[in-house]
């Protein structure tokens, strides 16, 4: 998947058309388009093969029977609150699967991870979703290669919101 959507993405660079060599079932996305997680929260997404796992703005988050030590709060209930770019507000709880270690420009931290359903155009997965307070960045999802793969490779120059 790798090769072939980097192949796609030098075509888009370079005119070559390699997009016209994608395997049949992989549909093809921009760089910005709206996804939907669980049945209702729309979310303005930014599409990032740089990043391995997807984010998404939540707050309020409250780990049932905490422990300070977050790898210890593993497959406990979390309560959230996600957040879309509108400042539409959908309450929601999950079971911690991990927590992730991830590199930011601002250093090192650690995020919950948890299920959710996240889908866009006939594509729906369940996936495990970093929450994080994206209040000050524009797209309040982030969606990484975890979602992307096998099934969608990113066109740069694809209209925004086709």
């Amino acid at each position: 998947m790798r090769a072939l959507a980097f192949t796609a993405l030098i075509g888009c660079a370079t005119g070559l058309g390699a997009l016209d060599e994608i395997e049949p079932h992989k549909k093809v996305i921009g760089e910005i388009a709206r996804f939907v997680i669980g049945d209702e929260a729309l979310f303005l997404a930014r599409i990032d093969t740089g990043a391995a796992t997807t984010s998404v703005h939540a707050v309020e988050l409250s780990v049932e029977d905490e422990h300070d030590d977050m790898r210890k709060n593993i497959g406990k209930t979390i309560h959230f609150v996600l957040v879309n770019e509108q400042g539409e507000r959908w309450p929601g709880s999950a079971v911690i699967r991990d927590v992730t270690r991830v590199r930011t420009s601002q250093g090192v931290e650690r995020r919950y991870q948890v299920p959710l359903r996240i889908g866009w155009d006939t594509i729906n997965k369940i996936i495990d979703v970093n929450l994080r307070d994206r209040s000050k960045m524009d797209y309040k999802l982030l969606v990484g290669r975890d979602w992307l793969a096998r099934e969608v490779v990113v066109d740069l120059e694809r209209n925004v919101l086709d």
